[in-house]
């Protein structure tokens, strides 16, 4: 619905912290996607060479033509998810909402802000901070998460440093969807300077611009 409500100079425009693709460029990678997991083509999977492999060859179909292959896909995709059940692999779940929020931001269009793959999957983001700080070496590291606090141990005591965000962020910028400054900018407690933590947010890289969404 959000694709076919674009016009084609809002499907042109760059969608920052993805390989300098275009909205339609985006779709083109949901699309494409969809194909390949159905097809069972999986090898290289989540690389930027399986991601090229899916928009390259939709760069001469319009945003329109990309939008009703996601459609004509979309139950074949429902019914493969459905039977996955809890084996699904939630990154998965997680890209298709990132590139969502990518596509929002871009075009300033809000949307998709309390999708349930955010409650589902910021906690395990939010733990996995805390773990990759402990094993760093560097003065632990407690999330405050709405209010629900993840540390090292469970116990928020034994930590130096203190993160606050929510649900939504976290997922932003454990998907590379924050900048240096961003991350800097971000509520921290107890660090002067906590640029040693930022490599242990993110698990792709970090953005090489400030990300504008469009909460």
């Amino acid at each position: 619905d959000l694709g076919r409500s674009l016009t084609e100079e809002q499907a042109a425009r760059t969608v920052p912290a993805t390989p300098d693709w275009s909205v339609k460029d985006a779709y083109s990678h949901l699309a494409g996607a969809a194909a390949d997991l159905l097809a069972g083509n999986l090898e290289g999977v989540t690389t930027d060479p399986w991601t090229e492999a899916q928009v390259a060859p939709r760069r001469d179909s319009d945003l329109a033509e990309v939008v009703d292959e996601m459609e004509s896909l979309g139950e074949a995709m429902d019914s493969l998810i459905a039977s996955l059940g809890e084996d699904v692999d939630i990154r998965l779940l997680i890209d298709q909402w990132t590139h969502e929020q990518d596509i929002r931001g871009t075009v300033g269009i809000a949307g998709g802000v309390e999708s349930p793959i955010v409650a589902k999957a910021a906690p395990g983001m939010a733990t996995g901070w805390v773990r990759g700080v402990s094993r760093s070496g560097l003065p632990p590291l407690t999330v405050d998460l709405s209010g629900h606090q993840f540390a090292v141990d469970d116990d928020p005591a034994v930590a130096a440093v203190t993160l606050a965000v929510d649900a939504y962020e976290a997922m932003r910028i454990g998907r590379g969807r924050r900048s240096v400054k961003q991350l800097a900018g971000l509520p921290w407690a107890g660090t002067d300077d906590p640029s040693p933590y930022f490599e242990h947010l993110v698990y792709f890289a970090i953005a090489d611009r400030d990300v504008t969404d469009a909460r």
